[in-house]
């Protein structure tokens, strides 16, 4: 009877683990590659870059049909990095617009302030 129990114990301890397992994991497919995404908080996000991988894979092969598995998956990769670098860029010129504009503008809110106290001084 205890080696029942013992079984029964380690058998529901096991299967509750594998539940936990299989309930934090996603399953993809890329290039006919099993991708499997085990931490919960990475799931949505790896699920979003597969998602676009893909679509551009298949853009790639439909393009170009010869090429392999191999180089649809440079072409794949060095576009995405391509676009990447591009986003990075707009981001840096963004930023650094962002920057001129918001020091004009303080020196222009300086400059009433500073009017403003002078007038405030002369009043007094």
């Amino acid at each position: 009877m205890a080696h029942f129990t013992y079984y029964r114990l380690v058998k529901e301890a096991s299967q509750s683990a594998k539940n936990t397992y299989t309930e934090d994991m996603s399953e993809h497919e890329i290039l006919g590659q099993k991708i499997v995404i085990t931490k919960p908080d990475e799931v949505e996000l790896a699920s979003f870059a597969i998602q676009l991988v893909n679509e551009r894979v298949k853009a790639i092969q439909a393009a170009k049909p010869l090429l392999g598995p191999q180089q649809v998956a440079v072409l794949a990769l060095l576009e995405i990095a391509g676009n990447l670098v591009k986003d990075r860029r707009s981001m840096d010129e963004y930023r650094r617009e962002l920057d001129e504009r918001c020091s004009a503008l303080m020196l222009e809110v300086s400059s009433v302030i500073g009017k403003n106290s002078s007038i405030q001084q002369q009043a007094v």
